[in-house]
């Protein structure tokens, strides 16, 4: 389950005010459920809302535009572990961005660099010769740019072609 806690933005001196947890479901609920906060706290002035904790999503900030909490859970409800990986590297600045980069690019977890590498040669129709070192054909991938490697929370690796 996805919650945040949502508080009050009072003035800077007075800190935030009337903090509760919400489940990050429907955008439309979410930001009823943050106009009743705010009619319930509402004092002099315009009141403003901000997120104080995460329970189940990243750090988006004190102000997150919902969509893209919403869009990030749906992400990681079609891809997994492997998109929060992706979007942990910090490489994108939108959720959009990231799952379509993640669609375009993945190519799946693997136990490491040499089994990727002896999938990837035979897709593509080479044989593996005994004195092939699929590890040196991984590196040479990595540091000419064109493959990444992000390492899967349960062990493995997570593989993405770069553009």
């Amino acid at each position: 389950m996805a919650r945040i806690c949502v508080a009050r933005d009072a003035s800077k001196a007075a800190g935030h005010r009337g903090s509760r947890w919400l489940e990050v479901v429907d955008a439309e609920v979410l930001h009823k459920e943050i106009a009743g906060l705010l009619a319930q706290e509402a004092r002099e002035g315009d009141a403003a809302w901000a997120v104080l904790a995460y329970e189940g999503l990243p750090d988006f900030g004190p102000h997150p535009n919902l969509g893209e909490l919403l869009a990030w859970l749906d992400a990681v409800d079609e891809y997994g572990p492997p998109f929060e990986a992706l979007w942990a590297t910090g490489s994108f600045d939108r959720v959009l961005q990231a799952a379509e980069a993640f669609a375009d690019s993945y190519q799946g977890t693997y136990a490491d660099t040499a089994s990727w590498a002896c999938r990837t040669l035979a897709l593509m129709g080479q044989s593996i010769k005994a004195q092939a070192d699929p590890e040196a054909y991984a590196c040479a991938l990595v540091a000419s740019g064109q493959v990444r490697f992000i390492p899967a929370v349960d062990g493995g690796l997570h593989v993405f072609w770069n553009d």
